[in-house]
């Protein structure tokens, strides 16, 4: 790590990462470091979403333009990641029929494309929605994964020469002159940077006090719950004002039903009222939901500005905040956004950044892929599904299965597990999706900790922080299939069901 740098960023979720690889491609000298692995906050919670605009065309026309915008450009620069599905808007039998009118016309407004079908049309196409909807409406939304679009951008970053690095806690900023020393890994490392640049998400306040700002931001809640197989092809909206339990997402080899929104705080799990009340919302909609598997829930913390608001009233757009106004010339914050505005917040970040270094490079990213994905199909399943996770393949890998419900070999887990990025069970899953399917890392994990070369205790807590997703959904077939994961996990001397020590 260099002991000094034009920018030190903050924050590996999506935004900071976007940071990171805008500025390298801008030839500018950086350091990332975030405090555990990438996507793990607000980024990693999300819904899995590619938003067209089309949710906030009414209630935020301005959030609403800049998903019709980026979804476009992150289409193309980010297909590796993005299963280009479409969506639906649904009106329920018991709304208000006048709001798709209102809809149609807001969604013109802010360019998004839109086609009204027929509603015998749509219930060939989704065979599980209500046969009593009463209106349909087209729309361009997509599913995407958090997780990969992060790692592509950190290595994208890197390739273009930004050090970027996870479980690197900064433990201290200081103002130094015309520089700051911000302190990382408990002391051990400082690195002096001219610009210093906040994108921790709800940690934002945490950071920017560091230095004796104010930041002040809302912690708003949202739960969701992740079923198994896809219950729907497309995303599945609800037809009326942004609330509880009204969407639907076709994610990987799940369906994600979300989401919520209250006040809430850092490391909060879902509840178990949360769980029937989004069930509940989307029968509405999607009758079959009430009798499909729920495999889990998690619950990720919006960072929002605007605290005279809550929830839903607040804006989904964004702020780039320059400290210079707080006394404090060369510290920026980023808050607010989407995980599909991400692109554009790193762009108008890096932008200010720019004048800040008085450099004139300009922003490229919208232009070029993310990553060099591999289109070529393989005849071998195994290194397919790969291709289909990361983007790419490789041929010469041990195929022994590790992870059924994923497919994902053994190869797979040893390669990533060798990476000097990843250093416990947690950061291979992101990697690999082993453990994220029906079962919940039940019959693959001792695979995941032998790839790791890890013992019992890590595999415990492991397990055992897993659970906390899984505890609200035990009910029906889950209950039976997590009571037989107990019996099995107990065969090797591990209650999972215990608190993580």
């Amino acid at each position: 790590m260099p002991s000094k740098v034009e920018v030190l960023v903050i924050g590996g979720g999506a935004t900071g990462t976007g940071i990171a690889r805008d500025l390298a491609m801008r030839g500018v000298d950086i350091v990332l470091v975030e405090a555990g692995d990438f996507a793990t906050g607000t980024t990693g919670a999300n819904h899995g979403m590619l938003h067209s605009g089309a949710r906030y065309a009414l209630t935020d026309p301005i959030s609403a333009k800049e998903c019709a915008a980026e979804s476009k450009i992150l289409k193309h620069i980010a297909h590796f990641c993005i299963e280009d599905t479409g969506g639906l808007f649904v009106l329920a039998k018991d709304d208000n029929e006048g709001y798709a009118d209102e809809f149609l016309n807001a969604c013109r407004l802010a360019n998004i494309d839109t086609h009204e079908i027929d509603v015998d049309k749509a219930l060939t196409l989704e065979p599980g929605l209500d046969s009593n909807i009463r209106a349909v409406v087209e729309v361009p939304d997509a599913s995407i994964d958090p997780f990969f679009l992060t790692l592509g951008n950190v290595e994208a970053a890197r390739f273009y020469g930004a050090t970027v690095l996870n479980h690197s806690p900064v433990c201290g900023i200081r103002s130094s002159g015309s520089r700051f020393e911000v302190t990382i890994n408990s002391g051990k490392k400082s690195i002096l940077a001219d610009v210093v640049v906040n994108a921790t998400g709800a940690w934002a306040g945490r950071t920017a006090a560091m230095l004796g700002i104010d930041v002040p931001i809302c912690m708003d809640k949202g739960t969701m719950v992740v079923f198994n197989g896809r219950l729907v092809n497309r995303l599945i909206n609800r037809m009326r004002p942004p609330s509880d339990g009204d969407i639907l997402v076709p994610h990987r080899t799940s369906t994600i039903l979300g989401t919520t929104s209250s006040p809430g705080s850092l490391g909060e799990v879902a509840s178990y009222s949360e769980v029937e009340s989004l069930i509940n919302e989307a029968a509405a909609i999607f009758p079959n939901i009430r009798t499909a598997r729920a495999i889990r829930s998690y619950t990720g913390i919006r960072p929002l500005l605007n605290c005279k608001e809550m929830g839903r009233s607040i804006t989904r757009s964004f702020q780039v905040i320059d400290h210079a106004y707080d006394g404090v010339d060369g510290m920026l914050s980023i808050i607010g956004g989407k995980l599909t505005t991400f692109r554009l917040m790193a762009e108008k970040a890096s932008d200010v950044i720019m004048k800040k270094l008085g450099r004139t490079a300009r922003c490229s990213t919208a232009n070029e892929e993310i990553i060099l994905s591999d289109d070529e199909a393989s005849d071998i399943f195994d290194v397919e599904a790969m291709r289909y996770r990361q983007g790419r393949k490789i041929n010469n890998l041990s195929l022994d299965m590790a992870c059924g419900c994923e497919a994902v070999s053994s190869g797979e887990l040893f390669i990533q597990a060798s990476s000097p990025d990843v250093v416990n069970i947690d950061d291979l899953m992101r990697r690999t999706r082993a453990g994220m399917g029906y079962c919940q890392a039940g019959l693959c994990v001792l695979n995941m900790a032998s790839a790791m070369g890890v013992g019992v205790s890590e595999l415990r807590h492991y397990m055992s922080e897993r659970w906390k997703g899984i505890e609200p959904v035990l009910y029906g077939e889950q209950l039976r299939q997590e009571a037989f994961k107990a019996h099995l996990m107990r065969v090797y001397g591990i209650d999972h069901t215990e608190p993580p020590q």
